[in-house]
């Protein structure tokens, strides 16, 4: 009876590893097939970057030459010829990630079934063991042998039988299956856990990719949009560009002299919200509207020389207040924007933003890579332009004798706006 059980434990135990070894052939070969398909995404998303590198350094390379309209437009194509690699890129990296979490999660299912199995298995195990253990007890304490000689003599009989040594080396053979069992147990579920964070892991990495994604088809429309501006502002014509060149470098001359011409004369004391003057386009401008900037200065004191345009600037959204206003710069598509965190007035009532400050599209091609250091807006024609906060007001009325208009304030607190192509 017992060699019976010993022999189908045995044969349960075959089995099962011999399941184990088709099921891992199995796997083998579906490993093998899913890491050829996961070589060829990498090789795609390495292509793709490589193609992305070069196209990085060609761009860095065409900053070097001199100005031109020829230049913008080729840069303008490398910008969206570079940010449509990107979104390629993205694609393929998000499918790459997808492809491995699809994966990933048939691994996690397999090992389930797996860990299921090795549990039952394991549960067998003792169960068999212990019955063998709790029979030979009972034999044991029952046998008539035992009761007529005492445990001493039925030692002696019966302790160099086959029988006894059949049984011993079962029951090891048995109890060291049940240690390998618990070893592989331990391996699945260690390998379980590892899978499981890294799927939740990629997973988090795939949104991120999403976003990324997202923001580079809202660039690559914004990019195809300011190259058409472009064109329409130039109309494809190398002298007008030039010309554009010529009156924004006239314009930053014409504020900075003004600045020093005002140095010396009188101010007049403004209140918030008082009005100074009429947006206009006098001072080299491309069309009506206000240059509106806003500065950490007390005085013209504080104003060094010809350096201080591009100094101790601030961005106007940090103190004008909350406000809904309609951003149409050429740098991106058209639309509404909620700007301002501050508490001063805005200086037109109802403005749109024509440049915004900092970076922009303009900035790079019209101020030699420096910032725009000020908001350009505009309102319905000849709308009265507002002091945004009290102050001591300095006003150039044609003090260049050239035609431009403008008016600094400095404002309480060591703060300097200047408002310009006034009428």
């Amino acid at each position: 009876m017992r060699t019976r059980k010993s022999t189908s434990l045995l044969i349960i135990i075959l089995l099962i590893a011999a399941a184990t070894f088709v099921s891992g052939l199995n796997v083998i070969a579906q490993e093998t097939q899913e890491t050829a398909e996961e070589n060829n995404d990498q090789e795609k998303i390495s292509d793709l970057q490589e193609e992305i590198d070069k196209y990085v350094d060609k761009l860095k390379n065409l900053q070097s030459r001199e100005e031109s309209l020829s230049k913008e437009i080729e840069t303008a194509d490398g910008q969206i010829y570079l940010t449509q690699l990107r979104i390629q890129n993205s694609i393929a990296t998000l499918r790459a990630k997808e492809n491995e979490i699809q994966k990933l999660s048939g691994d996690i299912e397999e090992l389930g079934v797996r860990i299921n199995k090795l549990e039952k298995s394991i549960d067998y195990q003792e169960m068999l063991l212990g019955q063998r253990m709790r029979s030979r007890y009972k034999n044991y304490e029952t046998s008539p042998v035992m009761v007529i000689f005492g445990s001493s003599t039925f030692n002696t009989l019966v302790q160099k039988t086959e029988y006894l040594k059949v049984l011993g080396i079962q029951d090891r053979r048995l109890m060291d299956q049940m240690s390998k069992t618990k070893t592989a147990y331990g391996q699945q579920k260690n390998l379980f856990e590892d899978k499981k964070e890294k799927e939740e892991s990629l997973k988090r990495q795939v949104e991120v990719e999403k976003a990324n994604l997202e923001g580079y088809r809202g660039q690559l429309e914004d990019q195809k949009f300011e190259k058409e501006k472009l064109l329409e502002l130039t109309q494809n014509d190398e002298t007008k560009y030039k010309k554009l060149l010529e009156e924004a470098q006239r314009e930053l001359n014409q504020i900075l002299g003004a600045a020093t011409f005002l140095k010396g004369q009188k101010s007049k004391e403004v209140d918030k919200g008082e009005v100074i003057g009429i947006q206009g386009n006098t001072g080299f401008s491309s069309g009506e509207h206000l240059h509106f900037g806003v500065y950490k200065y007390s005085s013209f004191d504080d104003i060094d020389g010809w350096n201080w345009y591009y100094s101790n600037y601030i961005n106007p959204k940090d103190k004008l207040k909350s406000k809904n206003v309609y951003w149409n710069t050429g740098c991106e598509a058209p639309g509404y924007k909620s700007v301002g965190n501050g508490d001063w007035s805005w200086p037109l009532s109802a403005p749109t933003i024509s440049q915004g400050f900092g970076t922009t599209c303009w900035s790079s091609r019209l101020y030699g890579g420096k910032p725009h250091p000020a908001y350009d807006m505009y309102g319905p024609y000849s709308s009265p332009v507002f002091a945004v906060e009290k102050g001591d007001a300095y006003f150039c009325r044609n003090c260049l004798g050239d035609g431009g208009n403008g008016v600094f304030i400095f404002h309480p607190g060591g703060y300097m706006t200047l408002y310009w192509h006034l009428k």
